[in-house]
């Protein structure tokens, strides 16, 4: 049976809200957590696209967690600008891992909170993959993907006004392999009329992803 889950679990800056989805009496093929856009514009782990995204690493075999930074929802703390927002990322990531010792774990975001997930996989080179969703480069250095063995899977509409598709275009390139690109023509920043086609474009990267 399909079971979603309110959690708490600490992190950096206090408490973190989540959303935990696992079939109940079975043990997951995978784990996969999703970051959410920025939360100084009403970003939360409600946001339609992180939604999809869940539902399509759930739909992979994966148990999901989603969870609101510092500062969002119930979670302790207050914005920090994307600093604090990878160690979030990091502490959530620990946290579904160690429900399930020694299973393989990706992480995703979208906008915001996918530039928080490139940073975090920087970090954690322990990740499977990551998925990237309409990445904003605004807030943090890319360089570091440059040397990123961990398959990198980008999402891109091509009418994005938000998160610009010319920036992806521009540093794709310098992004070290495995890594592939999916480019949504005519989708704008939050997909709207196109979210059945973004979670499908995920779904079918499943071997890229190693699920």
């Amino acid at each position: 049976m399909n079971k979603v889950q309110s959690v708490q679990f600490e992190g950096p800056a206090g408490r973190i809200e989540g959303l935990l989805k696992f079939r109940e009496g079975t043990d997951p093929a995978a784990l996969a957590v999703v970051c959410h856009p920025h939360p100084l514009y009403q970003g939360t782990m409600h946001n339609k696209v992180v939604f999809a995204a869940a539902e399509a690493f759930f739909s992979l075999g994966c148990e999901v967690l989603r969870f609101n930074f510092r500062g969002v929802g119930l979670s302790g703390g207050g914005h920090d600008f994307g600093k604090g927002e990878v160690e979030d990322a990091l502490a959530a990531v620990e946290f579904l891992k160690e429900r399930h010792l020694g299973t393989a774990c990706h992480l995703a975001g979208f906008s915001f909170g996918a530039g928080i997930a490139l940073q975090a996989a920087c970090r954690d080179l322990s990740l499977a993959s990551v998925t990237a969703v309409a990445p904003s480069f605004k807030f943090f250095d890319p360089a570091c993907l440059s040397s990123l063995s961990t398959p990198k899977l980008f999402l891109q509409g091509t009418a994005d006004s938000i998160c610009s598709p010319e920036d992806l275009r521009r540093l794709y390139p310098g992004f070290l392999a495995p890594k592939s690109v999916v480019w949504l023509e005519g989708a704008e920043h939050f997909f709207a009329g196109e979210i059945d086609v973004l979670k499908a474009s995920l779904v079918e990267h499943r071997q890229f992803l190693g699920l």
